[in-house]
């Protein structure tokens, strides 16, 4: 009998042990779970590098069979995992990413220049077209131009012979060139649509064939009597100024300028005929003389584009008392001296360099 309780004593011992070893085994367990759930779980936070990505990507494509949940999942944590590697890869952070849209390599400057080179493709705006240009411009022009009348005398000795009246040119044509520069415009309001420029301009024109015709009376000094004489000539003449002008650029490509200059004219007579009772007194009817010249002048002005314009101007034009000297049928010389005064209307094309 105390056999039997000795081995039943022992046999629940044996058990409390086992149960006590199995308890503690599942404790290792359980703690050797935790230890290995946390380098998975780092190891599965860690972004997934570009070739893990592809190979991802090619695993994906080579199984077919699994699951839309799943390609689901690995499409979201390779979209959430692509800005953590590229600020990783280059160290830079998220706020510096590039734009949506914008391709590897590419940069805002480029982007930028790409903007400009396509604004440059275009050509300016409208506005910078139309407004004012500084620099060099070249024109040419042709017209009409409208003599004055004007005084003219006539003398001769001995003995001595005088005689005066007026005369009137013809009209007559025109055709130059000019040459020019623009300089620096001042706006003349807050928005910048209003512009005064300045511009200094060399012209060279051809005035001709004027015919001045009219009539003189006047006689030989101490003569009694007074006789009335026929002038006539044919004039041919080149003139060359220097302007100095004022320019108004407006918003619509409309620019009103004046202006005036000084220069010299070179006047040729030809067919030059004095006739009194007797006749045409002079036996030579050719002469040339130069003489000073200046003028005043108001045009219009209309801007094309950012190079071509056309214009159409106003001029008056003064060519100083000129003293011509014809010989006469009686061996003297006779002088006859007049100004040229003419209104000038001409319209041209302008190149702006």
């Amino acid at each position: 009998m105390t056999q039997v309780r000795g081995t039943g004593t022992e046999s629940s011992a044996e058990s409390t042990r086992r149960r006590k070893a199995w308890v503690g085994s599942l404790a290792m367990f359980g703690l050797f779970g935790l230890w290995w759930n946390g380098p998975i779980a780092a190891w599965a936070d860690e972004p997934a590098s570009p070739e893990s990505e592809l190979a991802q990507a090619g695993d994906t494509q080579a199984e077919p069979s699994g699951s839309a949940t799943a390609q689901a999942e690995g499409a979201l944590a390779s979209a959430s995992s692509e800005p953590a590697a590229s600020g990783a890869s280059t160290g830079a952070s998220p706020t510096a990413a590039a734009p949506a849209g914008q391709k590897d390599g590419e940069t805002g400057t480029e982007e930028i220049g790409g903007k400009e080179g396509m604004k440059e493709a275009m050509g300016p705006s409208a506005k910078e077209a139309l407004g004012p240009k500084t620099g060099l411009y070249f024109g040419i022009f042709g017209g009409a131009a409208f003599g004055m009348s004007n005084g003219v005398s006539a003398l001769d000795s001995p003995p001595l012979f005088s005689a005066g009246g007026r005369a009137t040119p013809g009209t007559a044509a025109v055709g130059g060139l000019e040459v020019g520069y623009n300089f620096r415009s001042y706006a003349l309001d807050s928005g910048k649509s209003y512009w005064l420029q300045p511009a200094a301009q060399f012209e060279a024109f051809y005035l001709g064939q004027a015919t001045e015709s009219g009539s003189l009376t006047g006689g030989v000094a101490g003569t009694p009597g007074i006789s009335s004489y026929q002038f006539g000539s044919n004039l041919n003449m080149g003139v060359f100024l220097v302007d100095g002008v004022a320019k108004l650029v407006t918003p619509i490509g409309l620019v009103p300028y004046i202006g005036g200059g000084i220069g010299g004219a070179y006047l040729a007579s030809s067919g030059t005929s004095f006739v009194g009772p007797a006749g045409n007194l002079l036996s030579s009817g050719s002469y040339a003389q130069g003489a000073f010249a200046g003028q005043g002048l108001a045009g219009l002005q209309y801007n094309l584009n950012e190079h071509w314009s056309i214009f159409a101007e106003y001029k008056i034009l003064y060519i100083k008392e000129t003293q011509f000297s014809y010989g006469m049928t009686t061996g003297n010389t006779m002088l006859i001296k007049y100004p040229e005064y003419y209104n000038i209307a001409i319209a041209g094309l302008r190149f702006n360099f």
